[in-house]
């Protein structure tokens, strides 16, 4: 550009003054600035035209289509190629071939953007025409991306960066691997996504002259569950995509603005913005794109209740249109939808024809995982259908198994809630054929089949990521700096920055797991019970239902509406929570009142199918659905002072029971007590001097020592404040001298210890999402191989807890099982909000 510049001010020569134009046409093209190349490239036109110089003018129009398609205004492109094609000289007509392949592509005419970028390939010089050649292999790798050729696309988007970083021409380089990000996002590899897009910015992408670079990193976003931020992502990348003048390119913004709605749930923005992105797309001429904008519009207005004749049909149309243009993925979710509205609407034949298009999906070995997932789903619901339990009960275990392995690469735990939560969707369609079949064995193993998929798998290594471990020192530091600030909303910006860099780091980071490899049938979880009681709890439309087992009998319960259970937990935890605050003493019996109705209510309604046998003393083995997660189980009569273990789902249980048996050794207890918590030194203190082992307080109190003095410990108790985020669970968190220890830190332990009493409030809780996935402070100990959490799940009184916990170790020590040993405390000292969660049985 400064060459460029020196020409212009110097020279009287007009041919150098149109090749200075030329110059600084393409290095403001290189440097993201496409109005200033516009303008450079128009006044070179009207310089080389008066000086008649054609075959200058021919190039200049060959650069300026190049400039017009990067403004997304791919009429003005094409115009400006036509005109210059027949006076270009011999040497730029391969150029041209390659620019016309890349508008085929730009306008999703992928099997011809790949035919004439291959000519091009054979045509252009490969010592000679480098950037040509680069540009060439980058277009056609778009085109194979577009139409699901992965492989030939990964192999020629890899050879583009090569060429280009050996150049030196390092922007185009990064550009090249972010685009291998888009290559593994539509093969179903999330983490693998997300990693190469932080690789190209690492490498020099300029996300600021590239903002469509934004828009994929936040569609990889939205997919993993962050729409939040996916949503600020893609607004922002709309602000630069105006200020850079790339006005052109808004259509795709818009567009992943209505899938990030579309999966908020959010039908009306969806729809709107689906249909702002589709006539975009049309002016530009841009059929493809289009195609998958009016698909996405469908879906938003079907979710919402559009379920006509009229609407089914053009959603059908709609989605053979995306399909043809090789939108694969979009076109089987609408057609599943349109399928699924059409059976309730009746309209049973269009059904069965929508769903039948989707089943082929299910076979593509090339296809990712996701897409065979929906084909399995489409296949299942035809045969549920036809009333063939046997087929729909094959096509759920193969969609499960397509959805696991997909999780198997996901060493963070965040992406594989998300990615299992499809495991839902079918594990429902299962449980309703399984119960009509009756078979209370059978709706057990469905059941379990899919819930908490994600805990059933574990990270082979932890991370080890040394800038996922700076991020969470530097917001340990923030938050402690932000207690004394004077500028609290500066330091909350702060720490609302660095909050996202660890989200952000956790999810990069790379490994594969490993599924729980411990006996799971009905008939090892009747041995595992003895004496015990189990409730298995589930939900299916707006119906509580449960599986309870009883002296090896198995039965199916129907124990009434979701919403009478969802409203009386949400009574008596907020109940109990006023009460823990402390009330007047006049509202005590009002409130005493309210907590026992609360308790009577769930207890009828939950309980009855083992309350004859907790009568008689047994023990409850309980895997609650939905809101039950929550609830401080011992307020029920039936359970004070009853050993009541709650664990996320039955294979956790038996896992647990799996991994207390095989630690190595009880080993020496650690005691750890947080700051500015008023019982919380004495408690441990006081413990310590009873039982020995490990004394972490005060300044010894700190992230790093507790993590490597806990992983593969016995028993471990933290007494200090704790925080449960319901917004970003894996940032709930336990107060320690050097700031908070997160979720985040508990996942980089080795080995979980085997029992863990938190003495702190609400960190018990977890967030539930789809298929009763769990996520959380006491559910991330889990995860790592810890048998046995004792938490709380509401706020309890600090002068109360120091006393349950005395009594809690002195039952430990005597011998008694964890879930027996926190019954006993609390009965003893009046206490209901803690559970034990996990395991809770003998070693």
């Amino acid at each position: 550009m400064r060459k460029a510049e020196q020409l212009l001010s110097d020279t009287g020569d007009a041919e150098l003054r149109v090749l200075a134009r030329h110059i600084a046409a393409v290095a403001s093209v290189e440097r993201g600035r496409v109005r200033q190349a516009r303008r450079h490239a128009r006044l070179g036109l009207a310089a080389a035209n008066r000086a008649g110089k054609p075959e200058r003018a021919a190039q200049l129009r060959l650069t300026l289509a190049w400039i017009e398609l990067e403004r997304g205004a791919t009429g003005e492109s094409w115009a400006h190629l036509v005109a210059a094609e027949p006076l270009l000289p011999a040497a730029d007509r391969a150029r041209a071939a390659c620019l016309r392949g890349l508008l085929h592509c730009q306008g999703g005419q992928h099997r011809e953007a790949r035919a004439e970028l291959t000519r091009s390939l054979r045509s252009l010089p490969a010592d000679d025409d480098r950037r040509w050649m680069a540009n060439a292999l980058l277009g056609r790798g778009l085109a194979n991306l577009y139409t699901n050729r992965l492989t030939a696309a990964e192999a020629d988007l890899a050879a583009a960066e090569e060429v280009f970083a050996s150049d030196g021409r390092t922007a185009r380089a990064a550009a090249c691997r972010h685009n291998r990000g888009c290559v593994a996002f539509r093969a179903g590899d999330l983490p693998r996504a997300l990693r190469l897009f932080e690789e190209a910015v690492a490498a020099g992408l300029d996300v600021k002259s590239n903002p469509e670079a934004l828009v994929d990193r936040a569609e990889a976003l939205a997919a993993a569950g962050l729409i939040g931020e996916a949503r600020a992502t893609m607004e922002q990348a709309a602000d630069r995509l105006v200020a850079c003048g790339r006005a052109g390119q808004l259509a795709e913004t818009r567009l992943a603005l209505a899938g990030c709605a579309l999966r908020a749930g959010d039908v009306v923005a969806a729809a709107e913005a689906a249909g702002s992105a589709r006539q975009l797309f049309r002016v530009q001429r841009r059929p493809a794109w289009a195609a998958l904008a009016t698909a996405i519009g469908w879906q938003a207005k079907l979710r919402g209740g559009q379920c006509s004749r009229y609407a089914l049909g053009a959603a059908r149309r709609a989605a053979a249109a995306c399909e043809e243009f090789g939108w694969i993925g979009p076109a089987a979710e609408l057609r599943l939808t349109a399928g699924r509205c059409a059976a309730q609407a009746g309209m049973r034949t269009l059904s069965r024809k929508l769903l039948a298009l989707c089943v082929p999906l299910r076979d593509e070995v090339a296809a990712p995982p996701q897409h065979r997932a929906l084909g399995w789903l489409a296949a299942a619901l035809l045969a549920d259908h036809d009333g063939d339990p046997d087929r729909v009960f094959e096509a759920c275990r193969g969609g499960l198994q397509a959805v696991d392995g997909q999780a198997a690469g996901m060493a963070a735990f965040e992406l594989r809630v998300h990615a299992l939560g499809l495991a839902g969707e079918l594990g429902d369609t299962a449980i309703g054929a399984a119960l009509r079949i009756g078979d209370p064995r059978l709706v057990l193993r469905w059941t379990e089949r899919s819930r908490c998929s994600a805990l059933h798998r574990r990270v082979l290594q932890p991370s080890a990521d040394p800038r996922l471990n700076s991020a969470l020192v530097r917001l340990r530091a923030a938050v402690l700096e932000a207690q004394g600030s004077r500028d609290p909303k500066r330091a909350l910006g702060t720490i609302a920055e660095l909050e996202e860099q660890v989200r952000h780091r956790a999810m990069l980071v790379g490994g594969r797991t490993s599924g729980l490899r411990v006996p799971g049938g009905v008939d090892d979880v009747i041995a595992e019970l003895g004496d015990s009681v189990l409730l298995s709890l589930f939900a299916r439309g707006d119906r509580m239902f449960a599986i309870s087992i009883v002296d090896g009998d198995v039965r199916l319960h129907v124990l009434g509406p979701v919403a009478n259970a969802e409203a009386h937990t949400a009574r008596l935890r907020h109940l109990l929570a006023r009460q823990a605050m402390g009330v007047a003493r006049h509202a005590v019996p009002i409130f005493e009142t309210g907590v026992r109705r609360a308790a009577e209510e769930l207890q009828a309604q939950l309980l009855a199918p083992v309350l004859p046998a907790l009568e008689r003393g047994r023990s409850l083995v309980v895997i609650p659905t939905g809101c039950l997660h929550v609830l401080p189980w011992a307020a029920l009569p039936a359970c004070r002072g009853r050993s009541v273990t709650v664990s996320p789902s039955l294979r956790c249980w038996l896992r647990g029971a799996s991994d207390a048996r095989s630690a190595d050794g009880v080993g020496a207890p650690v005691w750890v007590a947080g700051p500015g918590l008023d019982h919380a030194e004495r408690e441990v203190q006081g413990l310590h001097a009873v039982a020995g082992g490990r004394l972490l307080v005060g300044a010894d109190a700190i992230s790093k020592r507790v993590l490597s003095t806990v992983d593969g410990a016995g028993v471990v108790h933290i007494a200090a404040h704790g925080r449960f985020r319901d917004d970003q669970p894996l940032l709930s968190c336990l107060d320690l001298a050097d700031g908070p220890l997160y979720a985040y830190d508990l996942d980089r332990l080795h080995r979980g210890p085997t029992t863990v009493v938190l003495s702190a409030c609400d960190v018990g809780r977890s967030a539930v999402s789809r298929g009763d996935q769990l996520s959380g402070l006491a559910t991330t100990f889990l995860g790592r191989g810890t048998a046995t959490v004792i938490a709380s799940v509401v706020p309890v009184p600090d002068e109360r807890t120091a006393s349950v916990m005395v009594s809690l170790h002195q039952a430990l020590r005597e011998g008694r099982p964890a879930a027996a040993a926190l019954a006993g405390a609390q009965a003893e000292h009046g206490e209901a909000g803690f559970v034990c969660l996990g395991y809770g049985g003998d070693r």
